[in-house]
């Protein structure tokens, strides 16, 4: 490929919208000899401030809040306009190819924007019922990447044309993935007892804090090791040598590896990574999400027989039974042997391949 190649991105305000984004840019930098250049907009105040500026990509700032979260919804159309006239000179500045977007409201202007400009659209999904974003902007679009077969079923009959499942991208760092036995001497960690690694997201998630809090005394009667991440608005101190507690982690696969069981919420990407690390896993499907998408993403996980879920309010009352029905009975290989089956080692390279093609035609990417 003889010229930069240069992509408008909308992808911010969780890590599973935004993470997927940076697979796929880190595959085209490779498939093109980091011939490429790739822009983001976002919140000054979101995870994407932080962690696009440490990639090495432009970050250009707006000013937009989801329907959910604004307290001025008046305001949103006048938010919504501006950051489209904004994401014109984006791309009209920096003669920008093409964009990308992984749903939610970040990706409306810059689809918009794109589309008024004839520029090429991609849209990511990750979920298994797409957003409500995705849905609204699919018509657009030039492709659609889905992660599960089922979504396919939420897209009209003109949209079905456009659809690839690839799954859900999944940045490089994750693939460095060392055998159990490894993982767990690096967390000096005793290579003979089950695992449970107990994680709610980077904020934590209190109901299962508060749940696993409560049942401390079983985790240590049956003597299981246990990583908890609780966030940072949760504290909780502990002696017990066979119990981790931190407030983040930042290298996630090497406790995914180290773990035989994950407890955990069933976010699109939180599925990615259990299909690629192998991991069988308690699903508590956040009660709050908008499109209840995570209830449908661990729906199709416990119905491949590669996760229990259990209900936010129900936690109190079926963890420890839910727990015992799995490792009591050893359920733990036929579980993971069916949540591997989700697992798209390539995605992100599909995904980048399948850009460059549609954009420069058949010859990947050289004109």
């Amino acid at each position: 490929m003889k010229r930069k190649l240069k992509i408008l991105i909308g992808a911010g305000g969780t890590g599973g919208h935004l993470f997927p984004a940076i697979a796929v840019c880190e595959q085209l930098e490779e498939l093109t000899d980091k011939n490429c250049e790739f822009h983001f907009i976002g919140n000054k105040n979101k995870i994407e401030s932080r962690v696009v500026p440490s990639c090495g990509y432009y970050f250009h700032p707006i000013k937009l809040q989801g329907l959910s979260k604004s307290f001025k919804i008046f305001l949103l159309p006048f938010q919504i306009t501006k950051a489209i006239s904004i994401c014109r000179k984006i791309i009209d500045e920096y003669a920008i190819d093409a964009v990308i977007a992984t749903g939610a409201y970040l990706s409306i202007p810059p689809v918009y924007a794109a589309h008024l400009m004839r520029k090429p659209i991609f849209l990511l999904e990750s979920n298994v019922n797409p957003g409500k974003a995705i849905k609204a902007l699919a018509k657009f679009a030039s492709k659609i990447y889905i992660s599960f077969d089922e979504s396919k079923n939420y897209f009209n009959e003109n949209i079905q044309s456009k659809i690839l499942k690839t799954g859900n991208p999944i940045r490089k760092q994750f693939f460095k993935i060392q055998s159990k036995e490894e993982a767990r001497r690096k967390l000096n960690m005793p290579l003979n007892k089950t695992c449970i690694f107990v994680f709610g997201g980077s904020l934590g998630a209190l109901s299962i804090n508060k749940a696993i809090e409560q049942n401390m005394d079983y985790f240590i009667k049956k003597d299981y090791f246990l990583i908890w991440q609780t966030g940072k608005n949760y504290t909780y101190q502990t002696k017990n040598e066979n119990i981790i507690v931190k407030e983040f982690i930042d290298d996630i696969s090497l406790y995914y590896t180290a773990a035989d069981l994950v407890i955990c919420r069933s976010g699109a990407t939180t599925i990615a990574e259990l299909a690629i690390a192998g991991k069988p896993a308690v699903l508590i499907p956040l009660p709050s999400a908008s499109n209840n998408e995570q209830y449908h993403n661990a729906k199709v996980l416990s119905n491949a027989g590669a996760a229990e879920i259990i209900l936010n309010d129900e936690l109190e009352e079926k963890l420890l039974l839910t727990l015992d029905n799995i490792l009591a009975d050893n359920k733990l290989n036929i579980m993971e042997a069916n949540i591997k089956k989700f697992a798209h080692y390539n995605a992100a390279k599909d995904v980048a391949n399948d850009i460059l093609k549609t954009i420069f035609g058949d010859q990947n990417g050289r004109k």
